[in-house]
């Protein structure tokens, strides 16, 4: 495939999450999936990308990506991007807190056959806990 072809594919993903369409999303997977990152760890295939999606949806009902930088070379596609919504559900082990939040993301996505077939996330994961309540919020500096 050419690189706008996987231009393409990432593009539909993202629309799909967008979409709040797990299926949509997870025909775009192949059949030997890996997702990586350091919050889920490591899911395989279809129904492992599935139920992260469906996990993501529950906590932040209202979830949207916005990108902001969508890079192909060869087989890869890297997206980086920004997560916004409301933490209306348990997540990372935080009860919901109705707070918005915004999660920046870098996504590379390794594409074969028209597929993606490995992504590897990540993500400013520092940020996100402690807008949900699981770090204390930071510091501000103090001059004297």
């Amino acid at each position: 495939m050419s690189e706008q072809d996987n231009l393409q594919l990432a593009n539909e993903a993202i629309a799909a999450i967008n979409a709040h369409d797990i299926d949509g999303y997870v025909k775009l997977l192949d059949d030997s999936y890996v997702g990586e990152s350091e919050i889920i760890g490591t899911i395989h295939g279809r129904d492992g990308a599935r139920q992260l999606w469906t996990t993501l949806l529950q906590a932040f009902p209202d979830l949207n990506y916005y990108v902001e930088q969508l890079i192909a070379s060869g087989d890869q596609v890297v997206a980086r991007m920004v997560m916004t919504g409301t933490h209306q559900g348990g997540f990372a082990g935080a009860a919901p807190t109705n707070n918005k939040i915004t999660w920046r993301q870098c996504v590379i996505v390794y594409i074969r056959n028209g597929k993606a077939v490995r992504t590897r996330t990540y993500a400013d994961n520092v940020s996100l806990f402690r807008q949900i309540g699981v770090l204390p919020a930071a510091k501000t500096a103090t001059t004297g």
